[in-house]
């Protein structure tokens, strides 16, 4: 099945923030409603982060989807939906955060970090980077 394309101001009204944030560690699972809007990952893009606390990640979002598995430290994760609702998280080791793309995220480490970070099949007209939205 193919997933859709970014999401919505519209669409966001299915959704909470911590919807896209996930204690795996903990038992959590990811919703189907959530798995429904994920591109197949690109296997390829697979790289890890370890980094000192001092370094922060701006709130941003992506044409793609993102994941970031965390493997170390913690970490005050924000997530901001295309509507402007937004929540703020701290996560930790064991947990993963699923960046749909037109979803906003970044974090402020509370300590030293590190994470897995991939994302998914990149589509045709795709714009790179981190890109910003006023709100």
């Amino acid at each position: 099945m193919q997933a859709k394309a970014s999401l919505t101001a519209t669409e966001a009204a299915l959704f909470q923030p911590r919807d896209f944030v996930v204690n795996a560690g903990g038992g959590e699972r990811l919703s189907a409603t959530v798995r429904a809007w994920l591109d197949p990952v690109d296997g390829g893009s697979v790289h890890a982060w370890n980094l000192a606390g001092n370094k922060a990640t701006s709130l941003h979002y992506h044409d793609h989807d993102e994941y970031w598995l965390w493997t170390k430290g913690r970490t005050m994760l924000t997530i901001r939906l295309p509507d402007g609702r937004r929540d703020t998280f701290e996560i930790g080791p064991g947990w993963i955060v699923y960046c749909v793309r037109g979803v906003e995220h970044g974090h402020q480490p509370l300590e030293d970090w590190g994470c897995y970070e991939f994302i998914g099949a990149v589509r045709p007209g795709a714009r790179q980077g981190h890109l910003q939205r006023e709100m």
